[in-house]
């Protein structure tokens, strides 16, 4: 069982960071690494990818599994992740 709660925290830490602009300022790249660095600790704290990214990954294009910019269309994941995992 994933820790549910601490997604939900990270997912809206990343709520926050787009209310504030940081994402604007900081760039997609800067934005796809800070994305990374957050699911990274959410996964030593058994948190769950998709919760993490829940709505926000699909709100900037973000795919929850292979963290690249996509047009995400299912789930949370793009095209080529939804067709190897669905």
């Amino acid at each position: 069982m994933s820790n549910s709660s601490g997604s939900y925290m990270l997912n809206d830490i990343l709520y926050i960071c787009r209310d504030k602009g940081i994402f604007e300022v900081v760039g997609k790249e800067k934005t796809k690494d800070l994305i990374k660095a957050i699911m990274d600790l959410g996964n030593k704290h058994d948190c769950n990818d998709y919760e993490i990214l829940h709505g926000i990954g699909e709100e900037i294009g973000i795919c929850h599994y292979c963290l690249e910019y996509r047009e995400v269309i299912e789930s949370g994941l793009c095209k080529e992740c939804a067709k190897e995992l669905l």
